[in-house]
């Protein structure tokens, strides 16, 4: 009788020890990565973002943020060489019905069927001459720049007019340009998590 309650302890210790060594060589695993993620982020950073303004918000980073699907949204990627610049487009939900209803001669207005996002990264010589330039943003653009959004970066400012939020971080001053909601401020929540997620590599 007691045989088989020794048996079955050993098999669960058995079968515990295999689990904690899965776990460990994948938590070992992830911190690789991460620690190879860092060095690359580094490098990008001291290259002034330059060439990976896509790599800031990937693909991947917006089919999780947005619910994108990259083949029925057509989801599409641009770059521009030399520059920490990344502008991606995907169609709405409802963009046929949108096209159909811009043709129509009653169109009291304009409906976007597309969305997009711009990423892009200004570096400056220092964190005092960012802190300039965003304070002087702050101070002389605030018919454009005029919603402070707290608790984002090192300062950040909300633009309706231009649906655009730019935000101070080290040297740098990211901003998001992101059409996604019709009405203007509205798309200042989805930009902040934009945001959050691009300053975790920053």
């Amino acid at each position: 009788m007691l045989r088989f309650p020794a048996a079955l302890t050993f098999a669960l210790l058995f079968l515990l020890n295999a689990c904690d060594q899965e776990a460990k060589k994948q938590a070992a695993a992830a911190a690789a990565r991460a620690a190879q993620d860092s060095v690359n982020w580094a490098a990008y950073r001291a290259g002034d973002w330059k060439n990976h303004g896509c790599d800031l918000i990937s693909d991947d980073d917006v089919i999780a943020l947005f619910g994108v699907d990259p083949q029925r949204d057509v989801l599409n990627t641009r770059t521009l060489p030399e520059q920490a610049f990344c502008l991606r487009t995907w169609n709405k939900p409802d963009w046929k019905e949108r096209e159909n209803a811009n043709e129509k001669e009653t169109a009291t207005s304009y409906l976007d069927p597309q969305n997009s996002l711009i990423v892009q990264v200004f570096s400056y010589p220092s964190d005092e001459h960012a802190r300039q330039q965003f304070e002087s943003l702050k101070r002389d653009r605030r018919d454009t720049y005029d919603e402070d959004v707290p608790d984002l970066g090192e300062g950040a400012l909300w633009s309706s007019t231009t649906v655009t939020l730019l935000v101070k971080k080290g040297h740098s001053m990211l901003s998001i340009a992101l059409n996604y909601k019709d009405v203007p401020h509205d798309n200042l929540d989805k930009a902040r998590e934009v945001a959050e997620v691009a300053l975790r590599k920053m």
